[in-house]
């Protein structure tokens, strides 16, 4: 069999061999590069929030040291343009000193390493030069691996993402009503209520990046949230239920046509109602059973039953269904000045009437002052002062 050459640079087979698609070793290597990448990348990184793209998604950054952010930043560039010759099947990013380690490869195999020699990040654009280097197997012939460097430049412009254009803008997309049924809420209410979005909107904000409040309107009986996505005042709203009970309903406005669809665009009002009763109100119930409402949230009532003093737990649905709801009262406060195994003798400390009380299950002391509920003519201990 006569000898055969490499028809790039004419060495023998025996020499530079063996060939690969009628080139030797050296020249199958030159004529297929898997380094691709472009010598310059442009990228953005938002000057209002620190944002930038990942895979065409604006996401929020790792840190906000404006030194590490703009490394994070043009880091995720560059692995982004990362660009390798058809034959690299599976690639992978490992520090300088294990690449410099690596002998052998399987085929369609690379391992890429990259890190910046030189920067300029006192103003913008950016500009972070990058030293590329690779090491790959494309052929099952190949007797030494590919092994190329690159420098690419990464240039780091200054923009405003979508989010915070819509924001400087006073944009938002629903508006978010904390009310209470049948009252208006108590500025001890409005505080916590406040309080509570405010910590979990940035939460939601992580997986929303609309979810950004645009304003908070104090209104006499209640709260306005202007936010700029509907799906995060829906959130809000159920936070906000979970945490003090209530119901949701929504309510929408058109306010225009979108241009590119020319569908009809609405504004969506979620309100949140919180229920009429309060922590410490006095209630009753269809049969007639006193309370003292102990706590409220999500789940239900815990109320004090003031004739027995025993706890007790509703949930909303049997609520309604008791129909338990505030009543008439009147607080006293009145001392116990005798008892007998039926009965204990109060007097009023403001008018000095004295009144009888069947005797409660629990002790009652004589000079000892109490906390009286009464409701219908009736006397109910509620606490001692």
């Amino acid at each position: 069999m006569s000898e055969r050459f490499c028809y790039r640079c004419g060495i023998s087979e025996n020499e530079g061999g063996p060939l690969i698609d009628g080139l030797c070793q050296v020249c199958f290597r030159k004529e297929n590069p898997v380094l691709l990448i472009e010598d310059e990348i442009n990228t953005e990184l938002c000057q209002n929030c620190g944002s930038y793209k990942v895979k065409g998604t604006w996401v929020d950054p790792k840190t906000y040291n404006l030194e590490e952010l703009l490394f994070e930043v043009a880091d995720n560039a560059l692995i982004e343009n990362l660009t390798f010759n058809e034959r690299v099947k599976n690639i992978k990013i490992v520090p300088r000193e294990e690449l410099e380690e690596i002998e052998e490869l399987p085929v369609g195999t690379a391992h890429i390493s990259f890190e910046p020699l030189e920067w300029h990040i006192e103003y913008f654009p950016a500009i972070i030069n990058y030293e590329v280097e690779i090491k790959a197997r494309i052929h099952e012939m190949q007797k030494e691996l590919h092994h190329e460097k690159k420098i690419v430049t990464v240039y780091v412009r200054q923009t405003v993402c979508p989010r915070c254009q819509k924001f400087l803008g006073g944009y938002f997309e629903a508006i978010l009503q904390a009310r209470a049924e049948d009252r208006v809420l108590t500025k001890e209410e409005k505080d916590e209520i406040s309080k509570l979005v405010e910590e979990k909107v940035d939460e939601i904000m992580k997986r929303d990046r609309m979810g950004f409040i645009q304003d908070t309107v104090e209104k006499e009986e209640g709260l306005d949230f202007y936010m700029g996505s509907t799906a995060a005042a829906r959130k809000l709203a159920q936070i906000i239920r979970d945490r003090y009970g209530g119901s949701i309903s929504e309510a929408y406005q058109l306010i225009g046509q979108d241009r590119m669809t020319s569908k009809e665009v609405y504004r969506t009002s979620v309100r949140v109602r919180l229920p009429k009763l309060r922590k410490g109100d006095i209630v009753g119930d269809k049969k007639g059973n006193i309370y003292r409402v102990e706590e409220i949230n999500g789940k239900g009532l815990f109320l004090k039953n003031l004739s027995t003093h025993e706890n007790e737990h509703r949930d909303w649905k049997s609520a309604k269904r008791d129909e338990i709801d505030t009543i008439e009262h009147e607080r006293v406060e009145a001392m116990a000045t005798s008892s007998t195994p039926r009965e204990v003798q109060f007097m009023d400390m403001k008018s000095y009437e004295t009144f009888e009380l069947e005797k409660p299950r629990f002790e009652v002391k004589e000079g000892e002052i109490y906390k009286l509920v009464k409701v219908k003519g009736r006397y109910y201990i509620e606490d001692k002062k």
